[in-house]
């Protein structure tokens, strides 16, 4: 008895061996593989738009840094460097004399009856002494704020005052602020002074005078200017020399 034949198994066919195209087929790339799915032109430029973002992003936000650090720079500096007016700056040229200081004393109000009705207040300045002896014709008056140095005007004001009264007609309103009385030692007073007509005398005598330690500069206003970080000064010139005073209200 012979045995059965069992015919031959045949080889399986290689993986990597395409089936298509015969036996003679080539090879190629695995499917799914990163070969067989190259970045397109518009992939790369897309990236690189992106990272130039992410640069520019992050270039603005060093420059927004610096900025904030320098304004808070400049903030502390302003602030720390601050100094009040001083009167002394309306004298845009240097002086060839040596300067010529007023001093006064500290300011007193007190309100006063208008005689034409109504109420006033009355700054009441000493004029204490000054370095060399001035005349009113040297002299201009100012009101100021004090940090600022802006002036406080009294446009159009009418110096109601007598030899013996403050206030002989009706205050000052809020738009003409002030006007100033020069008073004497002996406590008479000698001249008014406003912005637009400078000094006019009270007594028939001349308006250009000199000015006696312990005299008095009042000033007539329609609000109380104390404690509202306002000035008084005085500024001018004489013989060469700049003439200058100044005192919180």
């Amino acid at each position: 008895m012979t045995d059965p034949i069992v015919p031959p198994v045949p080889d399986s066919p290689s993986p990597a061996t395409s089936s298509s195209g015969g036996s003679g087929g080539s090879t190629g790339p695995v499917p799914g593989s990163l070969s067989s799915r190259p970045r397109s032109i518009e992939g790369r430029a897309r990236t690189f738009r992106e990272s130039q973002a992410r640069r520019r992003s992050a270039r603005r936000g060093q420059i927004g840094q610096i900025l904030v650090v320098a304004i808070l720079v400049l903030a502390v500096y302003t602030i720390v460097t601050a100094r009040p007016y001083s009167p002394s700056s309306l004298d845009r040229f240097p002086s060839p004399g040596p300067p010529i200081v007023v001093d006064f004393g500290t300011p007193n109000v007190s309100s006063v009856a208008c005689a034409g009705g109504g109420q006033a207040y009355a700054e009441r300045i000493p004029w204490m002494n000054s370095t060399l002896p001035v005349t009113t014709g040297d002299l201009n008056v100012r009101v100021y704020e004090i940090w600022d140095g802006d002036i406080v005007g009294d446009p159009n004001v009418v110096a109601n005052a007598t030899s013996t009264n403050l206030c002989a007609g009706s205050p000052p309103d809020s738009r003409a602020l002030w006007y100033a009385v020069l008073t004497a030692p002996n406590g008479t007073n000698l001249l008014t002074y406003t912005v637009d007509n400078g000094w006019a005398s009270l007594t028939r005598d001349a308006w250009n005078v000199w000015i006696q330690n312990g005299s008095f500069v009042t000033l007539v206003t329609g609000i109380s200017l104390a404690g509202t970080g306002r000035g008084f000064a005085v500024v001018g010139s004489e013989g060469g020399s700049s003439i200058n005073g100044a005192v919180p209200l």
